[in-house]
């Protein structure tokens, strides 16, 4: 009844709640077809926004199923697997530090900084990427993570509010 712990759902589900949750998992497979290039070279990802919000708004569970479920697309055309579970950490943890009190630009840096200890061995003996290429990756996710993060932060409250 009166349970705390950061790992149950927060409020009750509802037709809402279940709607959203299935769009914000089917939502980065659609954000996942679209990377914008920046003029310094490496490209912007886009389907972290729906896992944040998701894990902004859902808490840790949310920002699994929006991970592991938004990243089949990318999966598949990157012949990566390993991809889902990466996700799913970041949206994890995302959500679970959201729900321990951090704001959402800290709750995810600390996430990724998790996902890296998943994201660089299975990148490198796995899917055989070059410490080179994992560098650039890691920078480029972290810049992209951070921006997401900025544009998703403002929409917490208001989604909250209406899935209520």
């Amino acid at each position: 009844m009166g349970e705390t712990s950061v790992l149950f759902w927060e409020r009750p589900w509802n037709r809402g709640r279940t709607a959203a949750l299935l769009v914000l998992a089917l939502l980065p497979n659609v954000l996942g077809m679209i990377n914008l290039t920046t003029p310094w070279g490496f490209k912007i990802h886009t389907f972290q926004a729906a896992i944040f919000l998701a894990a902004a708004v859902l808490g840790p569970w949310g920002g699994l199923v929006s991970g592991l479920a938004g990243s089949l697309w990318a999966a598949l055309v990157m012949a990566n697997p390993w991809l889902l579970v990466g996700n799913g950490i970041l949206g994890f943890c995302t959500g679970l530090f959201v729900r321990r009190g951090f704001s959402l630009l800290p709750a995810v840096w600390l996430a990724f900084s998790i996902q890296l200890l998943w994201l660089i061995p299975t990148d490198y003996f796995l899917a055989g990427l070059s410490g080179a290429f994992i560098r650039e990756l890691i920078l480029a996710l972290f810049l992209s993570h951070t921006f997401w993060a900025l544009v998703v932060a403002p929409l917490r409250e208001p989604l909250r509010g209406w899935l209520a």
